[in-house]
């Protein structure tokens, strides 16, 4: 029953997980087009667009971490006593 528990808490944390980076790779796409703009009017973008690369990176950084982290609940449990 325990472990029941517990994989049904992650797997609600990794569905909470899944729907956290998709609104953020919504939002980096949507400053993305404002920064586009920004630059067409003149402005200059250089900082924010280099902002929104690392933010790029550590959101494909966090999507392959939760890849691994389901990988490791596929797999099957050892139960060690001792």
């Amino acid at each position: 029953m325990l472990l029941e528990s517990v994989l049904s808490d992650t797997g609600l944390g990794l569905a909470r997980a899944d729907h956290d980076m998709a609104q953020a790779e919504r939002n980096i796409r949507r400053l993305k087009t404002l920064v586009a703009k920004a630059a067409m009017q003149g402005y200059p973008t250089t900082e924010v667009e280099d902002q929104l690369k690392a933010m790029t990176q550590m959101l494909a950084h966090l999507k392959s971490q939760r890849w691994e982290i389901e990988g490791l609940l596929d797999e099957p449990y050892v139960v060690l006593n001792g």
